[in-house]
């Protein structure tokens, strides 16, 4: 797979840069803690949301794969950095079909172990140095 990204920036510091590929449309900025903007998206944000991106779409693959009886679901992923430890934890909020069992609920537990054990972008994160951990909490659709 090849990826390809054109980015393009003006007003130095201060200024703003685009990002663009064929599916991917952000605006970036310096965080405003270095002198920067710090209205758009900046490169820990984004190297944050890739992690996600990648631990969401495995997990729905998975989830997808295995028939895991899904109504909805939504990760919220935090990052802390604190010298030079950086943390990144995911919290996949899966809900399940009222017509799901107890079963299902430690299957989509399994899955998300297995989504963050095989994402591609969180074990490049780990090869770095950066601790990613991943947390299911799963709920029946009411």
């Amino acid at each position: 797979m090849d990826i390809k990204l054109d980015l393009s920036w003006q007003g130095g510091m201060k200024g703003s840069g685009l990002i663009e590929s064929e599916g991917l449309s952000t605006k970036i900025s310096i965080p405003a803690v270095y002198g920067g903007l710090g209205e758009y998206s900046n490169p820990k944000e984004l190297y944050v949301s890739s992690t996600a991106a990648c631990f969401l779409s495995t997990l729905i693959a998975i989830s997808d794969n295995k028939k895991l009886p899904l109504d909805a679901m939504k990760v919220e992923t935090t990052a802390q950095e604190d010298g030079d430890h950086f943390a990144i934890h995911h919290l996949a909020n899966i809900v399940l079909s009222k017509a799901a069992t107890q079963d299902d609920v430690a299957k989509a537990t399994e899955y998300t172990a297995k989504a963050d054990k095989i994402c591609l972008i969180g074990n490049l994160a780990r090869k770095a140095g950066v601790e990613v951990t991943a947390q299911a909490n799963v709920t029946f659709a009411e």
